[in-house]
């Protein structure tokens, strides 16, 4: 078999390839002297959906930027009052009015907890003096339950907040 192997290989170095005859070579002088001419596939128009596909993600953006901006910055605590409902003495009240005053002005916040959903570390940042401070972004959500002792029915208000922190970093 290796012996098979080395006449082929023997016989393959013998080989040498056949010498271009002239009209090969005219015929590739001639396609290498004419200019080549570069075809461009043809630019389609742009369909009109792609204005709307990069447009719609903008516009949710900027509509979610604004609602943020806009929000009220009033911290829960300040915002939760007890119930009162209050009505001038001459004012004659009817059964139903009677019973939501009566009912409201009892409701007793019995719960509140804050939940800590996600906190994100924004890096260090230079504050207004040139110290240096860390920024901490902490997403809560508040929920707090009122209850009626005397009926026994419940109220509960939950509410997503986000708190910024910056806190002085000392290095030693």
């Amino acid at each position: 078999m290796d012996d098979d192997l080395q006449q082929l290989e023997a016989e393959l170095k013998r080989l040498r390839p056949a010498a271009p005859t002239r009209d090969f070579l005219a015929r590739v002088a001639r396609e290498l002297d004419e200019p080549v001419a570069i075809k461009r596939p043809a630019r389609r128009a742009l369909p009109p959906w792609w204005l709307w596909a990069g447009a719609l993600p903008v516009a949710a953006a900027l509509a979610v930027m604004i609602a943020i901006a806009v929000r009220p910055r009033i911290s829960p605590a300040a915002q939760v009052q007890p119930l009162a409902v209050t009505a001038p003495a001459s004012a004659k009240l009817t059964l139903a009015e009677e019973l939501v005053a009566e009912s409201a002005a009892t409701f007793k916040p019995v719960a509140a907890e804050n939940v800590l959903l996600a906190a994100q570390d924004e890096g260090l940042v230079t504050l207004e003096d040139g110290t240096p401070a860390r920024r901490q972004r902490l997403n809560y959500v508040d929920t707090i339950t009122w209850k009626n002792p005397r009926t026994n029915a419940s109220v509960r208000w939950t509410v997503p907040r986000e708190e910024v922190r910056v806190v002085p970093v000392k290095f030693q």
